[in-house]
């Protein structure tokens, strides 16, 4: 028994010394995605290409198309939302209700950033394969092991749907870690 004493005598020492972290996902902190986005309201359709970066709880985001649509810049940092349209730019609460070519309806900012990574909320509860929360309905209909890569979401007003190409997670210093295959 005289044998084991310091090898417990260590293993206390060691445990009095830790200190509990909670775990931290590393890929929730940095993604990235671009692809194509098709937004159909009314008699109107568009399709723009999207290219999103989300570092934490701030979203950046670039919407560019071709015949008129031009370069769309949007940021969202803390409760503010920041759309830079060609040089104006426009700063809106996050719960305000956005106005898209004459149609106003209300985009969830703050849980968009979940569904378009396949997620229903901050409790990281994954989107089966259609979920509904309010007016606004959301459909994973494809994904591959780095996230989804066709979303349709859904509103009475407005149908948005998303094709990713790319994704990359946690790595922001430009390497291919984490990147989808084209699609």
């Amino acid at each position: 028994m005289r044998r084991y004493l310091p090898t417990l005598g260590l293993l206390a020492l060691l445990a009095s010394c830790a200190t509990r972290h909670e775990p931290v996902d590393l890929d929730a902190m940095y993604w990235r995605f671009d692809g194509k986005l098709s937004i159909q309201g009314g008699d109107r359709s568009r399709i723009v290409n999207i290219d999103w970066q989300q570092r934490g709880d701030s979203s950046d985001i670039h919407l560019n198309g071709p015949l008129g649509v031009g370069d769309v810049h949007i940021q969202t940092v803390g409760q503010r939302l920041v759309i830079d349209s060609g040089g104006t730019t426009e700063v809106y609460p996050l719960d305000q209700d956005l106005v898209i070519e004459g149609d106003s309806f209300r985009l969830p900012w703050k849980r968009l950033a979940y569904w378009v990574r396949g997620l229903q909320g901050p409790d990281m509860a994954p989107i089966e394969s259609e979920f509904s929360q309010g007016v606004w309905s959301v459909s994973v209909l494809d994904s591959n092991n780095t996230g989804p890569i066709l979303i349709v979401l859904n509103h009475p007003d407005v149908r948005l749907r998303l094709k990713v190409r790319r994704w990359q997670n946690g790595v922001e210093n430009g390497s291919e870690k984490g990147m989808a295959n084209q699609i």
